[in-house]
């Protein structure tokens, strides 16, 4: 069966790569014309001891201290009127207390609020209130709350006020999908010597997550999903499906060393390599779909949409990637040094994205070393040197296979002292 489905794939590949395309346009745009995902940013945990134990904080105390918490910070000049500041903070500080979700705010001009004020003599005061808000609040509803601190803010000369606290902060993580992405293409060439090789499994891995993304924006409608449930099915689904289809195209290239065409390679490789594929997504999809079992609505969605991704670049590693085998033909093995200089061109901009650099501070100046790069080697006709495949016998895997193979019980020993 496997052998027959790549072949279909290798030999109608133009069929397949537009099918994908297509069905991820279509995708696309239906979940955008119905109003795209419906993933939450808030989630509660029910029948949980600490939730139990936090509601009845919100009910006995009213909300403070069972959420987060920011600070308001200001610093007053020497030279301004302490007075004048009061009279203007203490107002100020009332109408913060009244914007809707916020519990409480500890003022520093209230009775105890001393020490919430620094002073000394000749020098700046600088003060702090806090901000307790009313239970875990979303996003949407911190920025709101902070546009509202900061359009009540007093316009005193020599009065500074600034927002602090984890509730506040603007920080914004760097992306870890297109770090993952830059290493894997760096690993990937190191491994296979080839620029072609190493965009395969890379273009079958993005394909994959690009269409499971769409899907898990669909189920977004359907069940109830954390905002970081795409986010954790695009880490994953990278993952796997720069490891699926790294061993169809490993045994593909083994194949074409052995003397076969790019059909049969292709047909051989989907055969052997294509049945742990299959069995090994299933395994990841059923072991993802176990979190069903905990009975929590949130962790359902989780679970469901990282499966859903999962299944889908496992499918697009058993057609796809036959098809683009297929287009790839015999240059798998072939790699100039400006592809290889393209390449790393890629992955320092990928990096640079994920760390939030300006793309034309790391891009331009690359291309330009690519462009040259280009003119200089493109009439050496080089390629990248990839090592000879030893005989299978002459391999430590094969020794200690025979190893154990003759001598098992001192290995199982060893095992069993190892654990």
């Amino acid at each position: 069966m496997f052998a027959r489905l790549g072949g279909w794939c290798h030999d109608h590949r133009r069929v397949v790569a537009a099918g994908w395309l297509a069905g991820l346009l279509l995708l696309g745009g239906v979940l955008g014309a119905i109003g795209g995902s419906r993933s939450q940013s808030a989630f509660n945990l029910p029948n949980v001891e600490s939730k139990r134990g936090m509601d009845i904080l919100d009910q006995g105390f009213g909300g403070r201290g069972t959420g987060q918490s920011g600070t308001i910070v200001f610093r007053v000049g020497a030279g301004t009127d302490p007075a004048r500041v009061r009279a203007a903070m203490v107002p100020f500080l009332r109408r913060v207390a009244k914007i809707p979700d916020v519990a409480e705010v500890g003022s520093p001009y209230a009775p105890g609020g001393e020490r919430q004020l620094s002073a000394r003599p000749g020098r700046d005061v600088i003060g702090y209130a806090t901000v307790d808000m009313a239970g875990d609040q979303p996003q949407e509803s911190l920025q709101r709350i902070a546009k509202a601190i900061r359009a009540a803010e007093p316009r005193i000369p020599g009065l500074e006020i600034d927002l602090g606290g984890d509730v506040f902060a603007a920080f914004q993580p760097p992306s870890s999908e297109l770090l993952g992405l830059a290493f894997a293409v760096v690993i990937l060439i190191l491994a296979f010597g080839s620029v072609l090789a190493m965009g395969l499994p890379v273009g079958v891995a993005l394909g994959g997550i690009s269409v499971g993304t769409v899907m898990v924006g669909f189920l977004s409608r359907v069940l109830k999903m954390p905002d970081f449930a795409s986010t954790l099915g695009i880490m994953i689904g990278l993952g796997v499906g720069i490891d699926y289809a790294l061993f169809i195209v490993t045994r593909f290239r083994e194949q074409q060393g052995a003397g076969h065409d790019v059909g049969e390679s292709t047909r051989i490789a989907l055969d052997t390599a294509g049945r742990a594929v299959l069995f090994a997504g299933t395994t990841v999809v059923i072991s993802l779909l176990g979190m069903l079992i905990m009975g929590i609505s949130f962790v359902t969605g989780l679970a469901v949409g990282a499966a859903t991704v999962v299944a889908v670049t496992m499918a697009a590693s058993l057609t796809l990637l036959p098809a683009l085998l297929g287009f790839a033909g015999s240059r798998v093995e072939v790699t100039r040094w400006r592809g290889l200089l393209a390449a790393g061109l890629v992955a320092v901009a990928l990096v640079g994205a994920g760390l939030k650099v300006q793309p034309l501070l790391v891009g331009v100046p690359l291309a330009v070393v690519v462009l040259v790069a280009s003119l200089a080697f493109a009439p050496l006709r080089r390629t990248v040197p990839r090592r000879a495949p030893r005989p299978v016998e002459q391999t430590a895997a094969y020794r200690w296979s025979r190893l154990i193979q003759r001598r098992p019980w001192p290995a199982a020993l060893a095992g069993v002292v190892l654990l």
